[in-house]
């Protein structure tokens, strides 16, 4: 049997939690229960059971502090490869901005 890379994919784990990830879309529902908390399904194929596995380990992973969710976009993400935040900007005086004046003439005749 031939095996061939899949193109990774983004999947929703939970409510803005996304994770990019290779594993067929026929098992993202055993992927997600996985990252729940939910017990597998014995019933499920190998590949099932994998894609639950890795959504437990992903679950423990965010719970240990190994991944962590990136605010711009939702994903999880090692903690590592998280980019620092930036403080905010500070406010800026705009008192160097005079109010826009109208001059108000008459018509000439």
């Amino acid at each position: 049997m031939v095996m061939t890379r899949r193109d990774p994919l983004a999947v929703d784990l939970a409510q803005d939690v996304w994770v990019i990830t290779e594993i067929p879309q026929d098992n993202h529902p055993a992927l997600r229960s996985g990252f729940a908390g939910y017990p597998a399904n014995p019933r499920w194929s190998t590949a099932k059971f994998r894609a639950w596995k890795a959504g437990r380990e992903l679950r423990n992973g965010l719970k240990l502090g190994t991944l962590t969710i990136r605010t711009r976009d939702s994903l999880l993400v090692p903690t590592t490869s998280v980019e620092p935040e930036l403080p905010p900007p500070e406010p800026r005086s705009y008192r160097f901005l005079a109010p826009k004046q109208i001059l108000v003439t008459e018509p000439a005749l």
